[in-house]
């Protein structure tokens, strides 16, 4: 799941896949850009193509092909808008070697979705003004796209009654987490889908298999749990461990200071250095700050994820370099925590 996804909030953007599904499209056939009137979909509107049964998108441009271009990315867009799947965790951020990650899954299960809809986008329409501008008009059929969000919203409700039956049955805290996450990352995408549904003017969503506030509080509480320390040395150690819980709390756990030698069923660690760095003008000083970082599975002994971060910034004074440095740092290791810990629970087998 780039670089912040929380699964259960968890951040890839539609975009890259919408962009794709648009271009890959079959291109309607149909006449070049002619002159005359300018006609009323140029402005957004067409009693030939009323917005109550299509997603319309009028795109511009010096050439045909770039305007019908632009005009299916206007239909993209509004799905872009409405629908935000978020990914985990960059694969190379995790010493993980199970591949894809659950929520992965889900989430590309959506964006499939969200293709299939958009291969339905025709340029129905096409205009040339006196200037030779080149404009399109692309309109998707609503109720065709609503029958793809139907089928894997059903799907998606199929999955989270099984995950939800496996919480409720589950005593050991780490397979109630497991299940949590695994649940909590359904109860996104369900809402994902239902965004695409209002886009397409399906009406109200039907009531899902798993109630979701019901969901989210039964994850708080499993993922609270559970022990988790952390343990930070090193000269900016108080403003990184802020980060590291910050990122904990985030994902829903509860953490403690502690030692690298004491129990938990989680432990951070991480090691701080924090020194001056030549910013190349006499006026300015600047501060590097950086931070080495192991998320370790207690039971296990066993770490799940080792990333580094770092931050520079400058000032006139160097110890508001430093504690700017210090506190960019801190912002940056707490997403990346917030997205290893959950993609770690989404893993579990």
């Amino acid at each position: 799941m780039n670089r912040r996804l929380p699964t259960s909030r968890l951040t890839l953007v539609l975009a890259a896949a919408l962009a794709a599904a648009c271009a890959s499209a079959p291109r309607a056939p149909g006449a070049a850009a002619s002159g005359g009137p300018k006609p009323a979909w140029v402005d957004g509107e067409s009693s030939r193509w009323p917005r109550a049964g299509y997603v319309l998108g009028v795109g511009s441009a010096d050439d045909q092909a770039s305007a019908e271009d632009r005009a299916r990315g206007e239909v993209a867009r509004v799905f872009t808008a409405d629908v935000s799947v978020q990914t985990t965790v960059d694969e190379s951020e995790s010493n993980s070697d199970k591949g894809h990650s659950f929520t992965q899954t889900v989430a590309e299960n959506v964006r499939t979705t969200t293709r299939k809809v958009l291969e339905g986008v025709d340029i129905v329409a096409r205009w040339k003004d006196a200037t030779g501008r080149y404009y399109a008009l692309a309109a998707l059929l609503k109720s065709q796209g609503l029958l793809a969000v139907t089928e894997k919203t059903q799907a998606v409700d199929d999955e989270a009654g099984q995950w939800k039956k496996a919480l409720d049955a589950s005593t050991d805290k780490f397979e109630r987490a497991k299940d949590a996450a695994k649940l909590v990352a359904l109860v996104k995408s369900r809402a994902d889908l239902d965004a695409e549904r209002r886009v397409l003017g399906g009406g109200p969503a039907p009531d899902g298999s798993v109630d979701a506030g019901a969901a989210r509080a039964e994850a708080a509480k499993a993922l609270a749990a559970l022990d988790v320390v952390v343990s930070v040395s090193g000269d900016g150690a108080e403003a990184v461990a802020t980060g590291i819980i910050s990122g904990l709390n985030a994902a829903g756990l509860s953490a403690k200071r502690g030692g690298p030698s004491d129990p938990a069923d989680l432990r951070a660690e991480a090691a701080v250095t924090a020194a001056p760095a030549d910013s190349g003008d006499p006026r300015w000083k600047r501060e590097r700050a950086s931070a080495s970082v192991t998320l370790e599975d207690g039971r296990q002994g066993k770490a799940f994820a080792r990333f580094d971060a770092s931050a520079r910034e400058d000032s006139i004074d160097p110890a508001e370099a430093r504690r700017r440095a210090l506190a960019s740092l801190s912002r940056e290791v707490s997403e990346k925590v917030s997205a290893a810990i959950t993609s770690f629970f989404a893993d579990q087998n």
